[in-house]
């Protein structure tokens, strides 16, 4: 399926690619040289396969927040929140962001791969009198991100430089209503990203681009710049680090779980009832690597003991200049996950070589949050 700003990426040189079935740009120069402009200038994304839902009714809010880990009830209207939509064994269905208008209107955007199952799923879990309409077909995503981020929108929309770190809104975007717009981003880096009609959407993703390349400050990026980013600052990917037999604290996202909220499916399954966690301790747990000497880790590698002993599996992996080296996120039983994190050695097998690893928190690369990230 090609998104609405397809025709652009291929006058723009992207080198477009199947991504759940949407034609993507993965890259229009490489994904190093896109990566590394972003973290210094600005990069701009589409993300118009990502689904965006709107649902409305008598107590939106509520109803929503009985699906998901975080709490709505906790941020004021005007603000996104992070969090899980689990089954009832707490495995994660999918990752979501929730944006909170009110009691009676609340959006979400969901993952490319899971938009047919979700709205499914939410349809039949929401209580009499609440609607949930797919405003995806017909829409277009896009994301500014980097620390000139602000200096792109200056000339185009300054009316949304004084929004702060996750506020969110609704506006009137080159005549098309409804325009979700966030100050959020999946790059460790200040932006914003934007949701509306095709027609319109189009048009100010023109404008963005001429803005930012006429200031020398915005290139088109895509999907490897976009995942590469996120990979340094340890961010989940869907079907990778999340799925739904693991729960959000295997995947060391306790931030995103509401211990004190009564009620939400799958609670039962991942909390005590005094709100502690509940660990399996047959269920791994994800840790991150650097890789010392070359190498670069993919999805699927075997990550071992040092005599050979499998002991995970990498869900993410790649090589950054940022990092020094290479690097990834894997699920590692929990007793070896304890002994790596105080110093103990491991490998990683790539191609049937082993190469020594050694431990590392994410974020991986610290940032700089651009000239009015408040």
């Amino acid at each position: 399926m090609n998104v609405p700003l397809h025709d652009i990426h291929l006058r723009e040189g992207g080198h477009m690619v199947d991504f759940h079935g949407y034609t993507l740009p993965v890259r229009f120069s490489s994904i190093l040289e896109e990566s590394l402009f972003v973290r210094e200038k600005s990069g701009l994304f589409d993300i118009s396969h990502m689904g965006h839902f709107v649902l409305r009714g008598k107590d939106a809010l509520g109803a929503v927040n009985r699906l998901i880990t975080s709490n709505l009830e906790n941020v004021p209207p005007g603000k996104a929140l992070y969090g899980h939509l689990l089954n009832p064994a707490g495995g994660v269905i999918d990752d979501i962001m929730a944006y909170h208008f009110g009691r009676e209107r609340v959006d979400l955007v969901v993952n490319a791969s899971n938009r047919d199952g979700d709205a499914r799923w939410i349809r039949e879990h929401l209580p009499a009198g609440i609607e949930l309409e797919d405003f995806s077909p017909g829409h277009v995503g896009m994301a500014v991100q980097g620390p000139r981020a602000s200096r792109v929108l200056e000339d185009v929309l300054p009316g949304i430089l004084d929004m702060r770190r996750r506020e969110t809104r609704l506006l009137q975007i080159e005549g098309g209503e409804g325009f979700l717009v966030s100050r959020t981003g999946y790059t460790g880096e200040d932006g914003w990203e934007f949701f509306g009609p095709a027609g319109p959407g189009v048009s100010f993703y023109e404008k963005l681009l001429h803005a930012g390349k006429k200031a020398g400050i915005l290139a088109c990026c895509g999907l490897g710049a976009r995942d590469l980013l996120r990979l340094e600052m340890g961010y989940p990917l869907y079907g990778q680090e999340l799925n739904d037999r693991f729960s959000p604290f295997d995947a060391g996202l306790a931030f995103a779980v509401s211990r004190t909220k009564s009620e939400f499916i799958g609670r039962t399954s991942i909390l005590e009832s005094d709100g502690q966690p509940r660990i399996d301790p047959a269920h791994p747990s994800l840790g991150g690597f650097v890789v010392e000497g070359r190498g670069i880790p993919r999805t699927g590698c075997p990550m071992e003991k040092t005599d050979g002993t499998r002991v995970g599996e990498v869900t993410s992996g790649g090589f950054s200049p940022r990092v020094g080296s290479g690097f990834g996120l894997a699920y590692l039983d929990r007793d070896f996950l304890e002994f790596f994190r105080n110093g103990g050695p491991g490998q990683v097998r790539i191609h049937g070589i082993a190469h020594p690893v050694r431990h590392r928190m994410w974020p991986f690369v610290s940032v700089h949050r651009g000239d009015s990230a408040p």
